[in-house]
């Protein structure tokens, strides 16, 4: 699978996540243009509603109450015939229209008048009869209230169906079918809709009128906002599954490394001691020791010694693997701090006597008890000073401080090595990992176990730990505890 992860798995995902975007782009073009079809209907629908009760309240007076008159004027059969007769002067065909308004009926008649013969272009006559009373002005200041009202109509029928678009209306002269204005004739070339031409007025006919959107996005895409956010929402879900396998893939690759350099660097701190041991009893047995007691018993120090050193480093292997395991259980107790960390540094200055590590260790004045094991909470101050020692150099100065702050028991060990790169302050905790130096060459060997350690049974005990640089150099780990209180 290396081939796979290293070579192909980025092209892969990148193809992918082009065709997810590509389909879900395809997908969108479709539903937009569906849409956009839906929503022309829906205008077209909301101007013929508005024109149907705008010519039913041009001929209600006196009719209010009559439910035959208003089923008729309000019915879509009513409109179609209307349209069609609206539309019949465009087609050759001579047309006659009169209403006369009854208190018991409402008469309408309409007359048309086809030619038998085709004949040449000549100027068609209109005529246009009032009732007695009127006049043109009237009837010219009537067309336009009715023209008001009628838009009006159209704006409540378009917030019926949720459009809420820039519009206008272009007004045609009815006798001739043109427009009141040849300016109007440029705003609607490129209108996304543009209704037919609609009558609003039964009683005359002097205009009609016509529904223009430039735009029907904003509406459209309100419509397709659910489907936005769910092809949005697919994408990125997509996206981050991709980026948590490569995570996952990383870690992994990682952490195979991480077991090849501690399979590694375990061989190494496995086979010195075991040489160490070889080599003492190899000289017990060539040099014939038996017969020089002081020599025999020096060897046998310190192959007891690399033996006890064998045992720690197996210890921490079955420790971890039980702590992985979910398999040790703490045997908390009162545990007094101040004297573990003691015992640790009196243990550790014995066995580093040699004059080059320097131990001070600065007590709080006030007790530092905690409920604690006392066997673990021992192992991860060793590991700390152990840690510290190793990493320090030629001259080593460690300084373990312990204090009570409040509710809380701090213990930190500070040195005066290299310190620790900011970049690696949370990952020194993670097992099997060492802070690379020199393409993976380390000048200390390790197992990159015991930080791991540390910190989970920290964490067992309810405390954390923290890792920081200090300015004067060296790395400094600080621990928290939670203090005991009796109950």
């Amino acid at each position: 699978m290396k081939w796979l992860s290293n070579r192909y798995a980025y092209p892969l995902v990148i193809f992918a996540m082009i065709a997810s975007i590509s389909l879900q782009t395809a997908w969108l073009i479709q539903l937009f243009n569906v849409q956009k079809v839906q929503v022309k209907r829906d205008l077209e629908q909301a101007v013929a509603d508005a024109a149907r009760m705008s010519e039913y309240l041009s001929v209600v007076p006196g009719h209010e109450n009559n439910e035959n008159f208003r089923n008729f004027f309000l019915s879509p059969e009513w409109l179609q015939l209307k349209q069609a007769y609206t539309s019949m002067r465009n087609v050759g065909v001579s047309s006659r229209f009169e209403t006369e308004l009854k208190n018991d009926s409402t008469l309408i008649n309409i007359g048309l008048k086809i030619a038998n013969k085709r004949s040449g272009p000549r100027k068609r006559k209109v005529v246009s009869v009032f009732d007695d009373g009127e006049t043109l002005q009237s009837v010219m200041a009537a067309d336009r209230k009715d023209l008001k009202r009628m838009d009006s109509l159209v704006e409540v029928e378009c917030r019926k169906q949720n459009i809420h678009e820039d519009r206008f209306f272009i007004l045609y002269n009815y006798k001739t079918g043109q427009p009141e204005s040849a300016k109007d004739l440029n705003r609607i070339e490129d209108a996304d809709y543009q209704s037919r031409h609609f009558g609003y007025n039964l009683n005359f006919f002097i205009h009609t009128y016509q529904l223009v959107v430039p735009s029907v996005t904003k509406t459209v895409v309100y419509r397709m906002r659910y489907y936005l956010i769910s092809s949005l929402l697919m994408i990125l879900l997509t996206g981050l599954v991709f980026r948590f396998l490569f995570k996952v893939m990383r870690s992994q690759r990682l952490y195979t490394q991480a077991r090849l350099a501690f399979t590694g660097n375990m061989t190494h701190e496995l086979k010195t001691p075991v040489a160490v041991i070889e080599a003492a009893l190899d000289s017990i047995t060539r040099y014939r020791l038996a017969n020089d007691p002081g020599r025999m018993e020096n060897y046998l120090a310190i192959s007891k010694n690399e033996i006890n050193r064998l045992n720690m480093m197996i210890d921490k292997l079955l420790s971890l693997e039980q702590l992985d395991n979910g398999e040790i259980n703490l045997r908390p107790e009162l545990y007094d701090v101040q004297q573990g960390l003691e015992n640790v540094v009196s243990s550790m200055r014995l066995r580093n006597s040699n004059g080059s590590v320097h131990i001070d260790y600065v007590p709080s004045e006030e007790p530092c008890f905690v409920n604690g094991d006392p066997v673990h909470l021992t192992n991860v101050f060793y590991n700390l000073m152990d840690n510290a020692i190793k990493y320090s150099g030629p001259d080593v100065h460690i300084q373990v401080l312990c204090t009570s702050v409040g509710d809380q028991i701090m213990v930190t060990v500070q040195d005066n090595g290299p310190g620790i790169a900011k970049i690696y302050h949370e990952r020194i905790f993670e097992r099997f990992f060492r802070i690379p130096e020199n393409a993976d060459i380390h000048t200390v060997k390790g197992t990159g176990l015991g930080l791991h350690y540390v910190k989970e049974i920290i964490a067992m005990h309810g405390g954390s730990i923290d890792v920081a640089d200090r300015p004067e150099g060296g790395a400094a780990f600080i621990i928290h505890l939670p203090a005991y209180h009796e109950i």
